[in-house]
């Protein structure tokens, strides 16, 4: 009876432990998290990056696996840009992302989303085979889903999650669908991500900064709490616009005003963050011709305090709340500072 009765508690132990175990390795968040995205196709990090990464005081990582978006030929939804090449993780904890365009929930029909969960569910797991040292809890989902393709978004939503129950589904939340939650529907998850950036159309040559601004925040977000938890992304990233007799002619990835400001033989100042072309010239991917314009956008210091401040205001942040800065760059943090970063994680752990 004694060995039965302690083969009994031996037992006990073990599920109690086992138990134990499952909770702690199904804990969503690990309290105040500070995070970036990653959003580049191939993924590395430098040893000065690493160095970086450690003086902002990040811990955690939003890492773009890939994009889902409709083929035409195959008339299905299908991956593209898988990311290509993993280097070590600068952190413990990340959480895996897949954008799926919106044009993949007008077209497909409900078994359409059935096998895309599936499929989409086998395709994180082996990008994640390269990483498997490292620990990710929750998945997060993005697309600016329209009041006409909630209903099928929010299904497939449903779908991954019973999919993939081990783990937390999460959504990114576009601005308008924060204020406009009467068109574009509450996703089924607990948890979002409100992206705080992209507030304007960047093609609009009457647009002062189409990535952010106080007054453009303040549009979309007041009055009544999104009643799911939110987490926050930020701007930290600048790019330039290239304006022919006020039409867009395309977008300047990773230039800074300095770039314009400082070359006074190809450019003239014609106003705030507005430059004009004194002669033909190459730029990017562009032939730019004399007269040209190319409006330089990003949101300073001082805006981007104010923007936080209003949203500490306006939104309630939960203790397990996550800090994200988009998008991580070397040229991006360099710009702000990695003191400037660090003090706007450790702002909201306060």
């Amino acid at each position: 009876m004694k060995s039965e009765s302690m083969n009994y508690r031996g037992k006990i132990c073990i599920l109690l432990i086992s138990a134990l175990f499952l909770v702690s390795c199904n804990k969503t968040r690990r309290g105040n998290e500070n995070s970036f995205c990653y959003w580049k196709t191939t993924f590395t990090f430098s040893s000065a990056e690493r160095e970086m990464w450690k003086e902002t005081g990040a811990n955690h990582l939003y890492v773009r696996y890939f994009d889902v978006d409709w083929n035409y030929n195959e008339q299905m939804a299908m991956p593209v840009g898988t990311i290509n090449y993993w280097d070590t993780l600068p952190c413990v904890h990340f959480t895996p992302c897949v954008f799926i365009s919106n044009r993949v929930f007008e077209k497909s029909s409900r078994s359409d989303l059935d096998s895309l969960s599936v499929r989409i569910k086998k395709r994180i797991l082996d990008v994640s085979q390269s990483v498997s040292e490292k620990s990710y809890s929750d998945i997060l989902i993005d697309c600016d889903w329209t009041g006409k393709t909630s209903e099928n978004f929010f299904y497939f939503l449903k779908q991954l999650k019973n999919d993939f129950h081990e783990k937390e589904i999460t959504a990114t939340l576009r601005l308008w669908q924060y204020k406009q939650r009467d068109i574009a529907g509450i996703p089924p998850v607990k948890r979002c991500l409100l992206m705080c950036y992209n507030m304007q159309t960047a093609n609009d040559y009457t647009v002062e900064n189409s990535i952010a601004s106080l007054s453009e925040l303040k549009k979309y977000v007041s009055g009544d709490k999104y009643p799911l938890k939110l987490d926050l992304a930020l701007p930290i990233f600048n790019w330039a616009i290239l304006f022919r007799n006020g039409r867009f002619i395309g977008l300047l990835g990773e230039v800074a005003k300095a770039d314009f400001e400082n070359n006074i033989l190809d450019y003239e100042s014609i106003g705030e963050n507005r430059y004009q072309l004194i002669t033909d010239k190459v730029i990017g991917n562009f032939f730019a011709r004399k007269g040209d314009e190319i409006r330089v956008e990003m949101v300073t210091k001082n805006e981007l305090e104010n923007m936080i401040q209003y949203l500490k205001s306006e939104i309630d942040l939960d203790s397990d709340f996550r800090m994200t800065f988009f998008a991580w760059n070397e040229s991006y943090i360099k710009n702000y500072g990695t003191d400037e970063i660090k003090n706007i994680y450790t702002s909201f752990s306060k």
